[in-house]
Parts: C-alpha cells; sequence; structure tokens
C-alpha cells in the first residue's frame, strides 16, 4: 500500500509539469561603419528550419549538403519572402552569404554592402512565423557602441530603431 501512495504521488508530481518547446530565432543585425555594411547572423533551430524548407520547397537539408546550389536558392528565396530591411526608409536587398550547422542550430549569414550612413533601419522578420503560432524571434542591432534589442512575434513582425 505505502509503494502505491509513494507511486501516486510521484506520478501526480510528473504530470504537473507542462513541458512545452520553445520557437525561437536570434537575428544580429551589426552596421559597420568601417565596413560601410550591415552584417546579418541569424540562428535557427536546426530542425525547425529543416522543416519549413522541405515543406515550402520539397528539400530536406538533412540529406542534402545545405551549401548546395539548389539549397542556397530555396534558403535564399524563403530569406527573401521572410525577411525585409528598410535602411533610412528605403527597402535595400540583402546579399545571402550562406549557411553553417553548429550545435542543432543553422547559422544564416548575409550582408548589406555599401552602406555611407545609416539614420534608421526597419527590421520586418517573419522567419518560422508560418510554421509556429508562438515563434519568436530575437533580433539584436548594434552599430558601434550602440545596441538595441527585441522581440518580434506574430502580431509585431518589425521595428523601427533611430540612431
Amino acid at each position: 500500500m505505502k509503494n502505491k501512495i509513494v507511486l501516486f504521488f510521484i506520478v501526480m508530481f510528473l504530470c504537473s509539469f507542462n513541458f512545452h518547446k520553445y520557437y525561437v530565432s536570434t537575428g544580429l543585425y551589426e552596421y559597420r561603419n568601417d565596413l560601410e555594411s550591415l552584417q546579418i547572423t541569424i540562428r535557427v533551430f536546426e530542425d525547425d528550419f529543416t522543416n519549413i524548407i522541405k515543406s515550402k520547397y520539397q528539400i530536406d537539408l538533412g540529406l542534402i549538403d545545405i551549401n548546395s546550389k539548389i539549397s542556397k536558392n530555396k534558403i535564399y528565396e524563403y530569406l527573401n519572402k521572410n525577411l525585409d530591411i528598410e535602411i533610412n526608409k528605403k527597402k535595400i536587398d540583402f546579399i545571402y552569404l550562406g549557411i553553417e550547422k553548429k550545435n542543432e542550430m543553422f547559422i544564416l549569414y548575409a550582408e548589406i554592402e555599401d552602406l555611407k550612413s545609416l539614420n534608421s533601419i526597419q527590421i520586418k522578420n517573419t522567419i518560422l512565423f508560418d510554421s509556429f503560432e508562438d515563434q519568436k524571434n530575437i533580433i539584436h542591432f548594434k552599430s558601434g557602441s550602440k545596441r538595441k534589442s527585441y522581440i518580434l512575434n506574430k502580431k509585431k513582425n518589425n521595428i523601427l530603431f533611430d540612431l
């Protein structure tokens, strides 16, 4: 009887935990005045990004080379649809540089070149919003010693930083 009571409390204790997976990406947008560029680094969970690319483009990043021409084209296409950047109130296209896998994460690299000045930057990041209702995209912006951060969600998917 004592064992059943102990087992009951253990089961109740374990059932009281609500396991939840967090859906988040992190992006660093760093303006380098010395290089006249905006360097972009976005980290996403490997399985989440693999699933979205597979569902949108029928390419399994877990089975093919993530730096193959077809992978690069489809990843760029997805990023281009889900990442908009306005510099000084003008939409600017980014250059997709590549992707690497590290510790169950994909790290995506992009850049905007020939930026002589930066007075404001608006970032719209909807990466994985179409997959997860509670997806959050953390935005870190850095310019010299200035640092600002913001969390985007499905309802508020863009942020304007005035410098």
